[in-house]
């Protein structure tokens, strides 16, 4: 398929601890690689906002939070290139992480400790405004996966430093045939970039053009270490 390849799970060392590549790094690197765009999930949690110094006021927390994008951005702009605001929330009730799309500034600091909910209240509230795709369901054996609080999940997820279990995940989506089924490297450090991504058929520049495409299903997985997974991917979307 002739398109845009665009990642849509990565992180920045400004905003997520576990980050350990500038922003403006990270576009770099995509754009070497030849992408057309990437969607900063930079985390939001609990944790995270209990180690940044916000005095409890969500419009600091939000200051904070949108730094790694905004520096993604900017750099992004003066090379041509797309970034994305989306997220990946975590709940106080486990380790699941959900990758949301649909965003934007002024919902993020309008929705303040959204994060502090769980997974089903937030589904309960948002499905219909953002798209919620469950991040590595399976990673490290996880098997509390709630799958009546997602609209999909990553059957590739390319990090290379965790048991990702993708098979878990294809397996889950295969048991639900209607869920969007998403590719992503997963980059948080040197050698995570640019493994797994989707390929649009035009150009989007914001979350919710790219919640619009993937609703649409204008989309196709990328993978060359995953390709097994492409197939099935295909396999399952053309009935073959």
């Amino acid at each position: 398929m002739q398109g845009y390849r665009y990642d849509p799970h990565t992180h920045t060392s400004e905003t997520s601890k576990c980050g350990h590549l500038p922003a403006a790094e990270v576009v770099e690197r995509y754009v070497k690689n030849g992408f057309s765009g990437l969607v900063v999930t930079d985390h939001l949690h609990p944790e995270y906002l209990s180690r940044i110094d916000t005095e409890h006021d969500w419009q600091k927390a939000m200051d904070h939070y949108l730094t790694g994008y905004k520096a993604s951005k900017k750099r992004g702009d003066e090379l041509g290139f797309d970034v994305i605001l989306g997220a990946e929330l975590r709940f106080p009730e486990n380790d699941n992480d959900y990758l949301v799309y649909g965003i934007d500034e002024d919902w993020l600091r309008s929705h303040p400790y959204m994060c502090c909910t769980s997974a089903r209240e937030f589904y309960e509230k948002f499905h219909n405004d953002v798209l919620i795709i469950h991040a590595h369901p399976y990673r490290d054996g996880n098997l509390t996966v709630f799958e009546d609080a997602v609209h999909g999940s990553e059957i590739i997820n390319g990090n290379p430093r965790h048991d990702n279990h993708n098979d878990l995940a294809l397996e889950l989506c295969r048991r639900h045939p209607d869920f969007y089924r998403l590719a992503g490297s997963d980059t948080h450090q040197d050698g995570d970039e640019a493994r797994a991504g989707v390929i649009l058929p035009e150009r989007v520049h914001d979350s919710y053009q790219y919640k619009a495409m993937i609703e649409a299903r204008r989309f196709r997985l990328w993978s060359p270490e995953f390709q097994s997974f492409v197939d099935a991917d295909e396999a399952m979307r053309t009935g073959k």
